[in-house]
């Protein structure tokens, strides 16, 4: 399926990774840096010339990293917001459980190959207890 995350689509977001990467430039480009960096490779000094030339640049080069997370909230099925059960099983539908990292509450601060490693063992465990 082709997803759409709607990356820079909010004027807020688009402002705030603005600034980051000014930030991190910055940094980069002080004293301390310049034994442990031969140069910048990105963004290119014409990309940061100005707003604009910083935001194509963010358009071309902001994506995933493929760990998305926390799209099938879990809860109680009075929690509307909620899509699965704590035994994986999505609310209204017989037979049907979600088992990956869409249901973490938030993305992990490490990769999500442990995390989700985990929910998948657990869950075989509830399949097979038939909780």
């Amino acid at each position: 399926p082709l997803l759409d995350y709607r990356y820079l689509t909010h004027a807020f977001d688009t402002e705030r990774l603005r600034g980051a990467v000014r930030l991190c430039v910055d940094i980069v480009s002080r004293p301390e840096c310049k034994d442990i960096l031969l140069e910048r490779a990105n963004p290119t000094d014409a990309d940061l010339e100005t707003d604009e030339a910083l935001d194509r640049w963010l358009r071309a080069n902001v994506s995933t990293q493929q760990h998305s997370c926390g799209t099938c909230k879990m809860g109680p099925s009075s929690d509307p917001m909620a899509v699965v059960d704590q035994y994986c099983k999505v609310h209204g539908i017989e037979g049907l459980r979600v088992v990956d990292a869409s249901i973490m509450p938030d993305v992990v601060r490490a990769n999500t190959n442990a995390s989700t490693i985990m929910i998948g063992e657990r869950a075989a465990d509830l399949i097979i207890g038939q909780q």
